[in-house]
């Protein structure tokens, strides 16, 4: 049995994922494709622009058989501990066999040489890192010098791209945790990542969203989006293409009732952060002029987004790492269709799993369950994502929402009750 595991945001999803996944297919020709999907918060620290439900809809309308939520903690994070997370619940699903992810070089073997020398962390890496560091240059920036100066500047080219960043942590985490799971790449077709350009019948997730932020005209996008993409996305009328200055209020509002010691504690406020977004919250007027006085040649623009992410979350250091050292996860479905409930069933009557398969968190996660110490969070994003969408918390709230279930008849609806 053949199981193809993919890592996406599908923000949305888009003719370039179609492209990657039928790429992948053809490659592998699996028996199952299940995706590790990131919820309402993305890598880059900004709210998706459709809730999770709806990209995981997308998801499995263009050939996904399951889509499993990857845990707010992990999805918007850095690279590292995205593909931490994501590479965790394909490993402890126990089935999957494969994993395919986008690549702008699309070579398999200079992407494994960088990943196996990171993740040796040897002590001239870590030196080196740590001396661009202490030049006032932001993580990725001292990696890549660092990388440059111990393999060479063809190595370190790799680190620019940010699907080749992903894909190196993604094979480290492989490396890491001496997974079956055989990687492959693909290469990126069309237009980059950040492009905001179109190329043909190919658009990015970005310039399709940033084109929809400015015209609101879903039709004048759909020749870079798949028709199931467009059939889901015609039928919203809220809670569509947010942006981070959407929850610009709530944010300052979490600002400026917290001290200095409560926002010291969230996840990603290092270095003395904290007194940076504090001041910085007393003179903006808009995410923009927050996020530009609290930018550096240290810290990036998405570093700080996921910060501030973190503050309106309430994400803190301890939590965290209590997560990562206790190894909580779970696999929560989002999305399933026919094919995606002949695999859990096969999961669970093989007892694969490691990690609990949720369906429905009212009956499967109490509140003094290890679980629910990474459920809260997502719950919490979820509540904050719906509020600012919806101007409601209840409709689509993580207790009252199920998976999208693209079945072919309604008898088979049932089913997800028995797997």
């Amino acid at each position: 049995m053949k199981v193809l595991g993919i890592i996406a945001e599908y923000n949305p999803f888009h003719n370039g994922h179609l492209y990657h996944l039928q790429e992948s297919k053809k490659a592998v020709s699996p028996d199952y494709t299940v995706c590790v999907m990131s919820g309402n918060f993305t890598q880059r620290g900004e709210p998706a622009m459709a809730d999770k439900w709806i990209r995981a809809a997308m998801a499995v309308r263009n050939g996904i058989d399951l889509v499993i939520e990857l845990p707010f903690v992990f999805a918007c994070n850095n690279a590292e501990y995205f593909a931490k997370g994501s590479i965790d619940i394909l490993n402890r699903l126990g089935c999957v066999t494969h994993l395919s992810f986008g690549s702008e070089t699309g070579e398999l073997s200079t992407l494994k040489f960088v990943s196996d020398f990171l993740s040796l962390e040897n002590d001239q890496l870590k030196a080196s890192i740590k001396d661009f560091a202490n030049q006032g240059f932001s993580f990725p920036r001292a990696r890549y010098e660092a990388v440059k100066q111990c393999m060479g500047e063809e190595c370190a080219a790799l680190l620019k791209g940010s699907n080749n960043i992903l894909a190196v942590e993604y094979m480290k985490q492989l490396n890491l945790t001496n997974s079956r799971i055989k990687p492959f790449a693909v290469k990126r077709y069309g237009t980059s990542y950040l492009d905001e350009n179109w190329s043909g019948n190919i658009a990015s997730a970005l310039a399709i969203r940033q084109f929809l932020g400015n015209h609101n005209n879903l039709n004048e996008v759909s020749d870079f989006i798949p028709a199931s993409t467009f059939e889901v996305l015609k039928d919203l009328d809220k809670g569509f293409n947010l942006t981070l200055n959407d929850f610009y209020p709530l944010l300052m509002y979490r600002i400026l009732t917290s001290d200095l010691d409560e926002l010291g504690k969230t996840f990603s406020a290092t270095e003395g952060l904290e007194y940076k977004v504090k001041k910085a919250a007393s003179s903006s007027a808009d995410i923009d002029s927050l996020l530009h006085a609290i930018l550096s040649k240290r810290y990036t623009k998405t570093r700080i987004q996921r910060l501030l992410t973190h503050i309106l979350v309430k994400l803190d250091k301890d939590s965290f790492h209590e997560i990562l050292e206790k190894g909580i996860n779970y696999s929560r479905i989002l999305a399933i269709n026919n094919n995606g409930t002949t695999l859990i069933k096969h999961i669970k009557k093989e007892a694969l799993n490691s990690i609990p398969i949720l369906t429905n968190i009212n009956r499967e996660v109490s509140n003094d369950a290890e679980e629910w110490k990474l459920l809260k969070y997502d719950i919490m994003a979820s509540d904050i994502y719906n509020l600012i969408a919806y101007k409601d918390i209840y409709i689509n709230s993580d207790y009252v929402k199920k998976p999208f279930l693209d079945f072919a008849n309604s008898k088979i609806n049932k089913s997800l009750e028995k797997i």
